[in-house]
């Protein structure tokens, strides 16, 4: 599924995202040998500033990360095995010091801004967003609820760490001449296309435009894609941006030439180019808004580490490892 791949996902997704462990501070009482929650006789494998983490809760993440790796990925050894278990142990505990500093700046994420996120995703995946969770074994209800967590852990992000960000002009352009090779020359192209499901109707399309039609014409009427009603136009397009084999077509076509039907996962393309840019040297004007971008992003990210390491060091947590042991 589509994924916002912020600094949090990348540290809440387990084992295949950075170790980062906790700093344990302070003793939490104990309530019983086995770390029992006495009313609900629910055993707890970790607290977090007082918040439990129940056994139930724990494996029923180790059974859907077992869900998402293969058979053959899965650790083939009991040390390792046991390793993965910490590590989603410790990727719930992150998720509750995260949560918990979330209500602590009173941010929530409501239901109207949540379905107003689900409809975007929805239309990105068309016809096959609950195929594809039901491939997955995964509940709609219970994704819907991981989105809105997502949403918020973005929230407090933005407010908590981002917001204090700055990237200055001066600072772009030293580093856009300290590392000529980020913004690569490359070739671009300017084309328009048509898109359509059927191969029957691509190759009656072909014809018509071989016999003379507009281009922007026919797409206009005929083609699927949301570029259609500005008559196929897709704007400029730099090497690499399309998937292949689209990108490949496009980058051999001469202009003002029609292309041959091409098959992708989307359907049937005919393109024609309009313009073609040649690789040159790009100055800072050029790549400012990558630069910028790209310099954000380090820092955001080492802001992000600092920002979590003091929320970590601050947590009382207290783990019972030796309960990771038990089988559902």
């Amino acid at each position: 599924m589509k994924n916002m791949q912020s600094p949090i996902l990348r540290i809440l997704t387990g084992p295949d995202g950075p170790s980062m462990p906790l700093a344990f501070l302070g003793v939490l009482c104990l309530l019983a040998v086995c770390s029992c929650d006495h009313v609900f006789n629910r055993q707890v494998v970790a607290t977090v500033n007082g918040e439990k983490i129940y056994l139930e809760e724990y494996q029923q993440r180790l059974n859907a990360q077992k869900g998402l790796l293969s058979p053959r990925a899965f650790p083939d050894s009991l040390n390792k095995r046991e390793m993965l278990g910490e590590e989603i142990l410790d990727s719930m505990i992150t998720e509750k010091i995260i949560l918990q500093r979330a209500r602590e700046r009173k941010l929530s994420v409501g239901d109207a801004e949540l379905e107003k996120k689900l409809i975007d995703i929805r239309k990105d995946y068309g016809d096959n967003f609950f195929d594809l969770l039901s491939a997955q074994n995964v509940r709609y209800d219970d994704w819907r609820e991981e989105l809105r967590k997502e949403m918020l852990f973005d929230k407090l992000v933005a407010l908590d760490v981002n917001a204090s960000i700055r990237v200055s002009e001066d600072e772009a352009e030293d580093y856009f001449n300290e590392h000529p090779l980020l913004c690569k020359p490359e070739a671009r192209v300017r084309a328009a296309q048509i898109v359509v499901r059927d191969p029957a109707k691509a190759a009656q399309i072909k014809a018509r435009l071989e016999s003379g039609e507009d281009f922007a014409k026919v797409a206009s009427q005929v083609s699927i894609g949301p570029e259609a009603a500005r008559g196929g136009d897709l704007g400029l397009i730099s090497r690499g941006t399309m998937p292949e084999p689209l990108d490949r077509t496009l980058f051999k076509l001469p202009t003002g030439k029609i292309s041959p039907i091409v098959k992708s996962a989307y359907g049937y393309h005919i393109f024609k180019v309009t313009e073609i840019q040649p690789a040159r040297a790009r100055s800072f004007a050029d790549c400012r808004e990558i630069v910028m971008a790209g310099i954000r992003e380090q820092k955001e990210d080492a802001a992000f580490t600092a920002w979590l390491d003091g929320l970590k060091a601050k947590a009382i947590v207290k783990k019972e490892i030796h309960l990771l042991k038990k089988k559902p």
